[in-house]
């Protein structure tokens, strides 16, 4: 019901200034004649999309859209061929009003095949746990933008599933100062499945940027959140509590480099626990560099401590990792990743340390019956230690050979 309200809504909001541009108009044959339509728009079925559709007031244009999630393994038993990867899609729509001044879009969506990647003989267009609902309005005067979004996806759909997300924002120019301000709720359990809880978050932001070309850019951001657990089966526990957090960041942007240093204090109370306090201060370094126009590096550093009153705990975890580019031409790329992640408690109860690294070798062979040629030799190593949990330690290291052949 709710999915269907919205559908409709989103074409209400799409072609309103089309039928008020026409009630303006006595004659409605005028209107029509200026009226552009694409040449797929006089198509009918699958091969009518995209098309567009322009008036002196707007522009509406439609296309499909698909969506397969990435690869996050490269461990061979994990690993299926793309044909059979889990797949979405689906059909979005654009519209453009009073000359760019305002844009609305938006996305509806479904799963192409079930989880083994195999289309289903079997309409699931009316499953609502397997759709995805998406729009977004934008708007522009002299120097404020604002917008509203929102997307809400039904457990099943295969991405960012189980999740409603809506906001509303606006951002100020103010010469060289940026103002941007935004409230939003966030909240799972969609389909209010009786045997788990919904966590819901409420989330308010307000920040400050200086932006000035060839200058650093700094920005300070203050946000405060709500989260709290509704629907609570028999026998679980409830969750509620406040976060207020400030952020400062320093960010460049130069020819060959470019880096943000943030630093982050988060105070959390726990309503569950009387109101008890944690305490987290974090520090993020995220750069890139690009010698050569053939090769880039992209590190990552942070380190993050948690305090919490109740126990008396305090949590680290460090954070490194880098990332390497290497295209030395249109037929080869070379790209490889290493990280390290390490979590230690002071009490004793957590310590535990990550080591992952990833590499590709790819090289575009000569066309196959026409189509391009990639063949691409990858491998992955992954090592985790627990240190106060025995028999849970776990390492793999897995080798992939790979021919893709495009559109075969």
């Amino acid at each position: 019901m709710t999915t269907g309200l919205i559908i409709r809504v989103l074409c209400l909001l799409l072609f309103l200034p089309f039928s008020l541009w026409a009630e303006d108009q006595q004659p409605s044959e005028l209107l029509l004649q200026r009226i552009q339509f694409s040449d797929t728009a006089r198509e009918s079925g699958t091969a009518a999309i995209p098309f567009s559709i322009a008036s002196p007031v707007m522009h509406t244009s439609f296309q499909a859209t698909s969506f397969a999630p990435p690869t996050t393994s490269t461990r061979l038993k994990d690993l299926v061929p793309d044909s059979e990867r889990p797949q979405t899609k689906g059909l979005g729509a654009n519209s453009t009003w009073l000359k760019g001044q305002l844009t609305a879009e938006g996305e509806v969506a479904n799963n192409a095949t079930n989880d083994a990647g195999l289309t289903s003989r079997i309409d699931q267009r009316d499953d609502g746990a397997k759709r995805m609902v998406r729009m977004a309005l934008t708007g522009t005067n002299g120097p404020v933008r604002y917008g509203i979004n929102y997307r809400s996806a039904g457990k099943a759909f295969f991405n960012s599933p189980d999740q409603t997300v809506r906001e509303m924002w606006a951002e100020w120019g103010l010469g060289i100062a940026k103002l941007r301000s935004s409230s939003g709720q966030t909240w799972n359990n969609v389909d209010l499945e009786p045997n788990r809880p919904r966590i819901q978050q409420d989330v308010s932001r307000i920040g400050i940027a200086l932006v000035k070309p060839a200058w650093p850019e700094l920005s300070l951001t203050y946000a405060r959140s709500a989260l709290a657990s509704s629907y609570i089966p028999a026998g679980m526990t409830a969750q509620r509590s406040q976060s207020n957090s400030m952020e400062a960041a320093l960010a460049y942007t130069g020819l060959s480099w470019n880096a943000r240093l943030s630093s982050s204090y988060i105070l959390t109370n726990d309503e569950m626990r009387g109101g008890a306090q944690s305490t987290t201060f974090a520090q993020t370094l995220v750069a890139s560099y690009r010698p050569l126009n053939t090769l880039t590096f992209a590190p990552t550093f942070s380190y993050r401590t948690e305090t919490q009153s109740w126990s008396g705990a305090k949590i680290q975890t460090p954070m490194a990792s880098v990332s390497l580019l290497y295209k030395q031409s249109q037929r080869l790329l070379v790209s490889a990743m290493g990280g390290y992640t390490s979590t230690k408690s002071s009490d004793g109860l957590i310590e535990t340390e990550s080591i992952v690294g990833r590499g590709m070798f790819a090289f575009h062979l000569n066309p196959i019956y026409g189509h391009p040629t990639t063949l691409s030799l990858e491998a992955s190593y992954t090592n985790t230690t627990n240190r106060t949990v025995a028999g849970v330690d776990t390492e793999d290291l897995s080798g992939l050979v790979r021919i893709l052949v495009a559109a075969l």
